[in-house]
């Protein structure tokens, strides 16, 4: 089960509304009938319960809510097949990168933002990289109240990388990579930041004592590193148990 939960949340998203299918397909089976809309609902109904299971957050839970209902407005309606190609690519575009390294997209709140810049070392040229920059706030912010400072986000996702990147665009001590964190070396930088999920920590980490210098430091947004106990832990606003965990290499 907790093997279900460390999925991307794209991914349960989908399992629950194909399980609630599933459930629907056994019950016809059984004989049952109902008007259409009724169908429809308690699709709606047992993706909600079982997103819930899965520890889906809110807002993926509207989605599976919602899902039911917007299929059944559009069954039948002429749709070119083009859009259903441009939304698969969009998707692809934005999440891609997450999907083949089993890491979803994640926002970091203001709150994180402000609370990093305390973890960052006062010597000028220090140097960050955001593992999984996402839309690049951290970078964007942190490049901005620490101009003595160097930010590079790495992020997979070519969509995602894009928006960072205009978004830093400004920043001269901001750079954005398009590419895979488990190929960007941590040698040269001072702090690495991430905010992924339970799944890749214990490699990440098994990558941070691998290549960072004894002195740097390791931020992981929410996500524990097995086995490791943080040196410094700041609670910050958003969703319920967030906090950035501070390792000392």
């Amino acid at each position: 089960m907790s093997l279900l939960r460390r999925l991307p949340p794209i991914l349960r998203a989908l399992l629950a509304q194909a399980l609630a299918f599933a459930v629907l397909v056994a019950l016809a089976r059984l004989g049952l009938r109902f008007p259409p809309l009724v169908w429809v609902l308690l699709q709606a109904v047992l993706a909600v319960f079982l997103s819930r299971w899965l520890e889906l957050s809110p807002r993926w839970v509207f989605m599976q809510a919602a899902l039911p209902f917007l299929v059944r407005a559009l069954w039948g309606t002429p749709i070119p097949a083009w859009v259903y190609l441009v939304l698969f690519l969009g998707l692809v575009l934005i999440f891609g990168g997450g999907l083949l390294s089993r890491v979803p997209l994640y926002h970091a709140s203001e709150d994180a933002w402000e609370k990093l810049e305390t973890l960052v070392p006062d010597q000028p040229g220090s140097r960050l990289v955001d593992l999984g920059c996402g839309f690049g706030g951290p970078v964007a912010h942190l490049a901005k109240v620490r101009p003595d400072g160097v930010f590079v986000g790495v992020e997979a996702s070519p969509l995602t990388w894009l928006v960072a990147w205009l978004r830093c665009l400004p920043r001269a001590n901001a750079h954005i990579r398009l590419g895979s964190l488990w190929r960007t070396d941590l040698a040269a930088f001072d702090v690495a930041y991430a905010f992924l999920s339970p799944v890749p920590m214990p490699a990440l980490w098994a990558k941070v004592r691998r290549e960072m210098r004894p002195g740097t430091r390791f931020i992981s947004h929410s996500f524990e590193v097995p086995g490791e106990t943080p040196h410094r832990v700041l609670p910050v606003k958003g969703r319920e148990g967030a906090r950035l965990m501070m390792f000392e290499l």
